[in-house]
């Protein structure tokens, strides 16, 4: 792939016509759905094989020179993936400090380093176990990673570059950090640090009754965060809430302590309006009341104001 720092416009914008076209089903043949795009889903092993017929001859050639890996499908298992998981903790590149940098980067001038924190918070917490399902069912109990998956390589490291994060579907976690193992560590410029200053500002000084959803709406109205869309913005949100920076009173951030899935379900349904919003733990949990908890921001962030 071209560059060790992120990709460039010109593959940025090449990948996004490949990955985000109209996907008008056409026919379904044996164990494949065709798309009008030409893209076809293979329902054995729910991934997408997507078609590059919409790209010129120069962007065909420019994709094919860069070596990104479009429709690269890859296999695992579970207890593999938990492997794995726990040697790329080692990698140098893999710092805690790292992470957090890239982490506010990703306010503006990185969204690549958006998921990273929260993917190695869950390689760093998740216990070291086999396969659990006391109903024979094919997704782990323990950490929801399922029993065996195959992953379109490609898309799911161009969506993290588009700034997509989350602190679920833990079976991509360790994909994006082999990829982001690779990259030059990074370095955030003194307007994502202004940004990142100002959203905690806003999380410390919140109304006492305010719920996420609220908070994000106040932040998007603010147009403190650039190109602020709703999902992006809620997985900076939920790493923040990952970390302990903002607490909530019904569950252990990642970054003190594992919870194993059956529980976070069972915790869950005692926070007030769960049920009805797609916002999960620990994020669903905070409220203005608890602004941000000062001692763990000075811990992992007081650096930064240095910088």
């Amino acid at each position: 792939m071209r560059g060790r720092r992120a990709l460039d416009e010109k593959l940025f914008r090449i990948l996004k016509k490949v990955y985000y076209k109209k996907r008008d089903v056409k026919e379904k043949t044996g164990g494949q759905i065709r798309m009008e795009t030409g893209d076809t889903f293979d329902l054995k092993t729910n991934t997408t094989h997507y078609s590059t017929e919409n790209l010129t001859p120069g962007e065909s050639l420019y994709l094919q020179e860069s070596g990104y890996p479009v429709n690269d499908i890859v296999y695992d298992t579970h207890d593999e993936n938990i492997r794995k998981l726990k040697e790329i903790l080692h990698h140098p590149n893999l710092s805690l400090h790292n992470l957090l940098s890239a982490y506010i980067a990703g306010f503006r001038s990185f969204p690549r380093g958006r998921q990273p924190i929260l993917s190695y918070l869950f390689a760093r917490a998740v216990p070291v176990h086999a396969f659990c399902n006391s109903r024979k069912g094919e997704v782990c109990e323990i950490c929801a990673v399922r029993r065996e998956f195959w992953l379109e390589r490609g898309e799911e490291i161009f969506r993290k570059y588009w700034g997509y994060s989350w602190n679920e579907l833990p079976s991509a976690f360790f994909l994006d950090l082999e990829e982001f193992s690779k990259l030059q560590p990074t370095t955030p410029t003194q307007e994502d640090l202004q940004i990142f200053f100002s959203l905690i500002d806003m999380i410390r000084n919140a109304p006492e009754k305010e719920t996420p959803g609220q908070l994000e709406q106040r932040i998007k109205k603010s147009k403190l965060v650039p190109n602020c869309e709703k999902y992006r913005l809620r997985g900076q949100l939920m790493a923040l809430a990952e970390l302990g920076v903002m607490q909530n009173p019904f569950i252990k951030p990642l970054f003190d302590e594992f919870t194993d899935c059956n529980t976070r379900y069972e915790i869950d349904r005692e926070v007030p309006g769960s049920s009805r919003s797609d916002i999960v733990l620990p994020l669903s949990g905070w409220r203005g009341k608890y602004g941000i908890c000062e001692e763990r921001f000075c811990e992992l962030f007081g650096a930064f104001r240095d910088f």
